[in-house]
């Protein structure tokens, strides 16, 4: 496999498929040769009044963004004007787009917690996750390793993930987490093959302390087989993904009998009572305990109970060596920003989700404690936003049956989760009479962009900012549109009408999403770029 390499030098990514190398089957590794980039786009400037640049405390401001024919950003022009960024444009004997008033650039979105399902089920392939990844001003997605079949636990099932990735025109990047289960975390053999599978590409593993049901294709480990993985993390120096419940089959099974005892299967309050926080805050608890290890990554956080020991940790790691003083991240979700317990109709079972959308008042601490109070060490207790994106067949819903205990949990969105995320917010800042700042623009693009390039390793120098080197990786999005999704724009999952945002009056509208300088999507269009053509790569580390 010959590949191409983003900044970084050792241990930089590598990019196989699309407008890169193809993908050669058997030759997957740290030793696979590296490539310069292709040129990609037509050399050209940005202009926006808008624009999110780095080491900027003053909100967006006015600038331009030259972008070469690599689709890197040359140069960039903070607080340039319209008619400096025509001149310039001139002189670089560039074209120049020039983005509304009301419109905002930021960098593209990094979804650091997607499931794509291309092997083995028809539930959400890549062609429609990067067209709706795009859609959504998302440029780039990380895959988990189940819900395909073969889940990613193996150098071989990983062979063939990327394969089937490579045949799919990309209209958004893919990197690949791998699987933690028992048969690679309980033995010598199993754990040279995750270190092998770790070397083959993925860019760190995922892992389950809380039970799947029995045809997720999927097993959860026990806290002494997550240490082990956490062993081998560390060695290769890449993060371990946690979903952060922890009880047995037997307590799962006991909790929901006695949560739904004398309610209907349709209620969400029995739902928020069988999962109940204490078992979030349990495995947290297990997770910090890991840090000493590697890099631990809390994904989807609910229970705002758990802030208590994830703050203490990070304060812990900040007096620690320099190698583990970041090994603590935690990402929640738009839907426990947004939808609350009490506001939840019971009988929809598309609001099903694990662990659970809890009461308002954990909401409110989700959004005072954890993404908006950096306390006096100026360090974020919630450090970025991902979707958890998870869809499946209609019939898995069970929505005729108004069954929320048996129907498949998860949310599907990932092409709304800008507009959900602002959304959230600006409800959240009109309920604290904050006020809409002009710089909460830029703290999405933290949430959304820095913070996730920073998770997954080699990233944060060729993504996530729109800076000097990186990828013109680009969004940009109307902030005064508010309507519903569907209003302006067709759904592109898989299975369309089954996610809860395409009708709800949301706050923002993707006009234009750029992909290594291309122009991968158009919303007043709401189209993309040919069929043929696709711009998106699958990554491997």
């Amino acid at each position: 496999m010959k590949a191409a390499a983003g900044r970084g030098g050792r241990g930089a990514i590598r990019f196989v498929g699309g407008r890169y190398p193809s993908f050669a089957k058997g030759n997957v590794g740290a030793s696979a040769p590296i490539t310069p980039p292709p040129p990609c786009c037509q050399p050209h400037v940005i202009h926006s009044h808008r624009a999110v640049f780095p080491h900027h405390r003053g909100g967006p401001q006015s600038g331009a963004v030259c972008i070469s024919s690599t689709g890197r950003i040359d140069a960039i022009h903070p607080s340039a004007t319209l008619n400096e960024a025509k001149r310039l444009a001139t002189k670089l004997n560039r074209p120049l787009t020039a983005l509304g008033e009301d419109i905002a650039l930021s960098p593209g979105l990094i979804d650091v917690h997607c499931h794509i399902s291309e092997l083995g089920r028809d539930w959400e392939g890549y062609r429609t996750a990067t067209r709706a990844a795009a859609a959504g001003g998302i440029t780039t997605l990380m895959g988990m390793p189940l819900n395909s079949l073969p889940a990613t636990t193996t150098v071989e099932a990983l062979e063939q993930e990327v394969e089937a990735a490579c045949e799919v025109h990309l209209m958004a990047d893919v990197g690949l987490w791998g699987g933690a289960v028992p048969s690679n975390t309980s033995c010598e053999e199993g754990l040279r093959e995750l270190e092998r599978l770790l070397d083959a590409g993925v860019f760190g593993l995922k892992a389950f302390l809380a039970p799947l049901p029995k045809d997720a294709g999927y097993e959860t480990v026990s806290p002494a087989q997550l240490e082990q993985a956490a062993e081998v993390c560390g060695r290769r120096n890449k993060p371990l993904l946690v979903h952060s419940e922890l009880m047995t089959q037997e307590e799962q099974d006991t909790k929901a009998d006695e949560a739904y005892d004398g309610m209907d299967d349709g209620s969400y309050e029995a739902h928020v009572a069988s999962r109940p926080g204490q078992w979030e805050r349990d495995a947290v608890e297990v997770v910090c305990n890991l840090t000493n290890r590697c890099h631990m990554h809390v994904v989807h956080l609910s229970d705002a109970g758990c802030l208590d020991v994830i703050e203490s940790t990070k304060r812990r790691l900040m007096n620690a060596d320099a190698d583990i003083r970041g090994n603590l991240t935690v990402e929640t979700c738009p839907h426990y920003l947004l939808f609350d317990l009490e506001s939840l109709p019971d009988a929809d079972t598309h609001f099903k989700c694990f662990p659970p959308i809890r009461e308002k008042a954990n909401q409110m601490k989700l959004w005072n404690r954890g993404l908006l109070d950096t306390n006096t060490d100026g360090f974020p207790l919630i450090d970025m936003i991902a979707s958890d994106h998870s869809p499946c067949t209609p019939e898995m819903r069970l929505m005729e049956s108004e069954n929320v205990r048996r129907a498949w949990g998860g949310l599907s969105g990932l092409q709304y989760q800008l507009q959900s995320s602002i959304t959230a917010l600006e409800r959240y800042q009109q309920s604290t009479s904050r006020g809409v700042a002009d710089e909460m623009i830029a703290q999405l693009a933290q949430w959304w962009s820095t913070a996730p390039s920073k998770l997954v390793p080699g990233l944060h120098s060729i993504k996530g900012s729109i800076a000097v080197g990186c990828q013109a990786d680009l969004c940009a999005w109307d902030t005064t549109f508010l309507g519903e999704p569907n209003g302006y724009g067709t759904e592109h999952h898989r299975w369309r009408g089954g996610s809860v945002y395409a009708e709800m009056e949301l706050r923002g509208r993707v006009v234009e999403t750029w992909l290594r300088g291309v122009k991968v999507y158009d919303g007043e269009s709401d189209s993309f770029l040919d069929e043929s053509n696709g711009a998106g790569s699958i990554m491997l580390h």
